[in-house]
């Protein structure tokens, strides 16, 4: 016996049998009937494997179209390769990288699962439409959606860093575009919405959304103001006090001359200019001048809150207007009035300011009044009021007037006539002809 399986023969036909052994139990059908054995290879059919494109130049093309986008495959292998295989091991690429503008018929590259082989791909190649890309630049449009708390309003939004960019599409699609902007709710908002990140889309002339826009930024930050109800208002300079003596102002230039007034309606509705106060008691030499403008009753805010004025100060100068006539105001109905002093009926004044401006005056620019409300019949000594242009003031002459004022008598009961006649409007009187000039201005 020994000596039997010593033999070569013997060996080869024992390892035969075990190798014969082993197959059956790695290729054994559990399904089947014991006594049956699998077949060694399989077909299968993958239906709707997905095509892949790729290599596509996307900074100058797009893909368009790509037709078929899935193909059917017919598989061959063994049964435990072909259930060990998952849908994603089949893929199926379509190479663009040489694609240029156009329609194009293109052969697919085909992984397979390991231990699969091809018997048939249906269909075998896949059409593809690549457009050329253009670019455009277009405004950014920032609009608002809804309305903020009542008595507020919302003000134009300001786009950061650029309200500019550049659009890329396909020259049908740029063909389309209107407008590039985002939409920003400010339902309820009393405050401004500020650093807001919005991304920005293509839109056509019916408001939609055209896909596919590249936007260079796409992304910005726009900030949009939330206030109240505003005017715009002249700004008035007051004068307050007098200049050191032996100066006065050769020039006053502020780096504004309105102001921008934000409250309720009703509060701006009284507001017709805004006040500035200037002490120029403390204009001792050119420079600038920072005024800080003043609260008022009703309104929020002003803007800006204060005004710089550049005041060049220079030595003052005076200069004499002789036979001013004074002009009254305030006398009463049916009342005349006489001048008792000055004997003349006219105001000789003095005037101070910077020689420039002096230099500049003309007949008329400075004028005298005297107020007579609520006086009635009786002599009374009365301060004359001069009227000046800015910055040149009265430093002498006369300053008072005396006057006698009577009812109107009539003509019949007076035959040598009223010395002058009452008017309730303001006149000049003048006591008579020779005293009628205009001054010296």
């Amino acid at each position: 016996m020994d000596r039997w399986l010593n033999h070569p023969t013997a060996i080869k036909l024992i390892s035969l049998a075990i190798g014969i052994i082993m197959w059956a139990v790695v290729h054994f059908d559990p399904e089947s009937s014991p006594n049956s054995v699998a077949s060694l290879m399989e077909t299968r059919k993958i239906e709707d494997v997905k095509i892949e494109a790729y290599g596509l130049d996307e900074r100058n093309y797009v893909l368009k179209g790509l037709n078929p986008q899935t193909v059917k495959l017919t598989v061959r292998g063994t049964r435990s390769d072909l259930w060990s295989a998952r849908k994603e091991d089949y893929r199926l690429r379509a190479d663009l990288t040489s694609v240029g503008e156009g329609v194009h018929t293109l052969s697919l590259q085909l992984d397979l699962p390991r231990g699969v082989q091809l018997v048939e791909m249906t269909p075998g190649a896949v059409t593809v439409t690549v457009e050329a890309l253009q670019t455009k630049e277009f405004e950014v449009t920032i609009r608002t959606r809804g309305s903020p708390a009542e008595g507020y309003i919302a003000g134009t939004p300001i786009v950061k860093p650029t309200n500019r960019v550049h659009v890329t599409l396909p020259a049908n699609s740029l063909a389309q575009v209107t407008e590039v902007g985002a939409v920003i709710p400010v339902e309820g908002e009393k405050k401004a919405i500020k650093n807001k990140s919005v991304k920005l889309a293509a839109y056509d002339e019916d408001g939609k959304i055209i896909e596919g826009a590249f936007i260079d930024p796409a992304v910005v930050e726009v900030e949009v103001p939330i206030t109240n109800p505003f005017k715009t208002v002249p700004l008035q300079f007051v004068m307050v006090g007098r200049m050191p003596p032996g100066l006065s102002i050769g020039t006053f230039e502020p780096d504004t001359e309105q102001v921008t007034v934000y409250g309720p309606k009703e509060a701006l509705s009284k507001i017709e200019f805004v006040e500035a106060d200037l002490p120029l008691a403390n204009l001792t030499k050119s420079g600038k001048v920072t005024i800080a403008l003043p609260d008022i009753p009703g309104i929020t805010e002003i803007s800006p809150a204060q005004v710089v004025v550049n005041v060049e100060v220079v030595l003052s100068d005076t200069r004499p207007l002789e036979g001013l006539p004074i002009n009254w105001k305030g006398l009463g109905e049916g009342m005349s009035v006489k001048i008792v002093e000055p004997a003349t009926g006219k105001a000789d004044i003095v005037v101070k300011g910077s020689p420039s401006r002096l230099g500049k005056l003309q007949p008329g620019d400075v004028t005298v009044d005297a107020d007579l409300s609520g006086k009635g019949p009786g002599t009374y000594t009365v301060p004359l009021i001069v009227n000046s242009p800015r910055f040149i003031e009265q430093s002498g002459g006369t300053s008072t007037a005396t006057v006698e004022i009577a009812a109107d008598v009539p003509a019949s009961a007076n035959p040598d006539g009223p010395v002058s006649s009452g008017n309730p409007s303001e006149r000049p009187v003048q006591e008579n002809a020779e005293n009628a000039g205009a001054g010296n201005p």
